[in-house]
C-alpha cells in the first residue's frame, strides 16, 4: 500500500445502469396489467332470451352469448351434411327464441335446463327439416357452442326474480303451443 495522499483520479460513475431498474419496473407492471385484462374480460357474460331479442338490432351479426331454457316439444336433431345439427326454441323472461345448434349438444343437454350457446342472430328460417320453431319471428340464433347451465353462477340479478316468473309462464305458453 502506498502513502501518497496526491489527488486520485476519481473513477467513472456507472450512470447507464440507473435506467434498467426501472426498466424492469415497467415491464412488470405491463404484464401483471395485461393479466388483470384478461382475467375482467374472459368472465362469462351472456343475454337472456329475453334481453337478446330486445337487442338484436343492436347486436346485429356480432357473436354473443345466449341464456335460455329449451322448449321439450321443440327438440329437433338432424345432420348438415354429415354434421350433427340440432334445433330448439329456448326461453326466457317471456320471450322465445329459435337456435339451431351446429355439432353436438351438451352431454347434459335437455329440456328446461338452460343452456348456454354461443353464436349470432341469422335471418330466416331455421334451416332444419322438421323444425316449425316456436318463436315464428323470422329470425334464429346460429350457435356453434353449447354449455348447460348447472348452478346460479349465471344469474343476472338485474329484474332476476321477474324474468324468472314470466319465462315460466312463457314454458307453460310453449308447452301448450306444443300440443296444438
Amino acid at each position: 500500500m502506498s502513502d501518497d495522499l496526491s489527488p486520485q483520479v476519481p473513477r467513472p460513475t456507472r450512470k447507464g445502469r440507473r435506467w434498467f431498474p426501472a426498466l424492469i419496473g415497467v415491464a412488470v407492471l405491463v404484464v401483471v396489467i395485461g393479466l388483470v385484462f384478461n382475467l375482467v374480460s374472459g368472465s362469462l357474460f351472456f343475454y337472456n332470451a329475453d334481453e337478446a331479442v330486445e337487442r338484436r338490432s343492436d347486436l346485429g351479426d356480432e357473436r354473443f352469448t345466449l341464456q335460455g331454457a329449451p322448449i321439450g316439444c321443440s327438440i329437433v336433431e338432424g345432420f348438415s351434411g354429415n354434421d350433427p345439427v340440432v334445433a330448439f326454441s329456448v326461453t326466457f323472461g317471456g320471450e322465445t327464441v329459435d337456435v339451431v345448434h351446429f355439432g353436438d349438444p351438451a352431454e347434459l343437454f335437455q329440456p328446461d335446463v338452460a343452456v348456454v350457446l354461443d353464436g349470432a342472430w341469422a335471418e330466416g328460417v331455421a334451416p332444419v327439416d322438421g323444425f316449425d320453431g316456436l318463436a315464428d319471428d323470422g329470425w334464429h340464433f346460429a350457435s356453434d357452442r353449447m354449455r348447460v347451465k348447472h348452478d346460479n353462477d349465471y344469474i343476472n340479478e338485474e329484474g332476476y326474480d321477474e324474468r324468472l316468473v314470466q319465462s315460466g309462464a312463457a314454458r307453460a305458453d310453449a308447452a301448450g303451443a306444443c300440443t296444438t
